[in-house]
């Protein structure tokens, strides 16, 4: 067990110090800063619009101004002519003018803007003005503004969302698959980031001592089997640190940002249900794991550290093809779906996503985790004695061939 440890803290000890892994380490906090950044330079480039508004009835000018009751822009009260407010614009002292006429009881408007001007969202204003023209015809029709409004009133609207379960109805929160949806996205991408980076780098780790010749050193004090059961632990201690680093991260990151990004705000964490969280957590877990451990092994295969991508890239490759899998199961629930969220290796991006939009039940996730389970079990010993067969392996064949001749 003394052993164990030693090549464990020697794992940790050399990788927490490579560029890589702090390359790694720093990946979520220089995106956060680098959102961060977009966010204040949204906010000081957000300025409110300034416009003019004119119209060949005073009347009707002084009421469309003092409807304006939202902040996204600012009327000019002086410039109540075309030719004041032309010459504003073209000294860049107004962003836009719009101009209102009034004529047989039709009434047509113009919004003129600069090219280099704050962009104006020209809703609101077309709402104002429709809204005076209702009333204004309302008026003329000789109706009051009890009667206007009931003619306007907008008809009750709601939403409900349901879920089913061996047939039976259950309700859910409105946007509390939108939620499960965006948690099961972040889970999947992180198991993609996290398979990628790790899956490189346990690889990286056999292959330089073994192309260093350190392994026949190492493997005279200490069995092979150890040694690999020692990386694996040093990577997955790793592996934790980046996790509560991302985490961390992620907690500052959504509280900062869902005040300045219009859909993080709509999102209340307070639906997050308990069981999709270890659902999930379960999958990141497992599917890390089932991917790092083959990984492992398959850095014992090469004879040069030159020889890592080659090795690992099916295994990287497979990794890429579930991750997009994952997309389609956002909005596809056919067989081929269905079926790849059972398999190992493809069952870490797949069932998490098919959970979560509800093409899947609780006891398939249950399913889908033991059979990753067992997968990992076979892996684990699979590999381990693929790493005891070939970590002093030199010979020049290929990688596959000697993996086919000799496992």
């Amino acid at each position: 067990m003394n052993k164990f440890w030693v090549v464990c803290k020697q794992v940790i000890h050399k990788n927490i110090k490579s560029p890589t892994y702090i390359a790694l380490l720093l990946m979520p906090v220089i995106l956060l800063a680098f959102l961060a950044g977009l966010a204040v330079i949204k906010t000081h480039t957000s300025e409110t619009q300034k416009i003019a508004i004119i119209a060949n009835n005073a009347e009707f000018r002084t009421a469309l101004v003092n409807s304006k009751s939202n902040g996204d822009y600012t009327v000019s009260r002086s410039l109540t002519t075309a030719k004041s407010a032309e010459h504003a614009l073209a000294h860049e002292k107004l962003d836009g003018y719009l101009t209102v006429t009034i004529q047989n009881k039709t009434i047509s408007a113009v919004y003129k803007s600069r090219i280099n001007g704050n962009t104006l969202d020209t809703t609101n204003l077309k709402n104002a003005l429709n809204t005076l023209k209702m009333q204004q015809t309302a008026a003329q029709l000789g109706l009051s503004t009890k009667q206007l409004a009931q003619l306007f009133a907008p008809a009750t609207f709601t939403t409900k969302s349901v879920s089913y379960t061996n047939g039976k109805a259950q309700a859910q929160k409105n946007n509390q698959q939108d939620i499960n949806t965006v948690i099961a996205m972040v889970v999947t991408i992180l198991i993609y980031v996290f398979m990628v980076s790790y899956t490189s780098l346990i690889a990286q780790e056999v292959a330089t001592e073994k192309g260093s010749r350190i392994m026949e050193i190492l493997v005279s004090s200490v069995a092979p089997q150890v040694q690999f059961f020692g990386k694996i632990a040093g990577m997955f201690a790793l592996i934790l640190l980046q996790v509560i680093v991302t985490a961390i991260c992620g907690v500052f990151g959504f509280k900062y940002l869902s005040t300045n990004v219009s859909f993080l705000d709509k999102l209340d964490l307070g639906q997050i249900q308990p069981t999709i969280i270890v659902i999930l957590s379960l999958f990141f877990i497992l599917g890390i794991m089932l991917y790092t451990i083959l990984a492992a092994g398959l850095g014992a295969l090469v004879s040069r550290a030159d020889q890592v991508s080659q090795a690992v890239s099916p295994l990287t490759m497979i990794g890429l093809i579930s991750y997009a899998a994952s997309f389609i199961a956002m909005n596809s629930n056919t067989v081929l779906i269905k079926i790849g969220s059972y398999v190992p290796f493809f069952s870490q991006s797949i069932m998490p996503v098919r959970y979560a939009v509800g093409n899947a039940t609780t006891f398939d996730a249950i399913i889908s985790l033991i059979v990753l389970a067992v997968a990992i079990a076979l892996t684990t010993w699979f590999t381990t004695n693929l790493y005891a067969k070939h970590v002093l392996d030199y010979s020049d064949r290929k990688i596959w061939k000697r993996l086919l001749r000799r496992s």
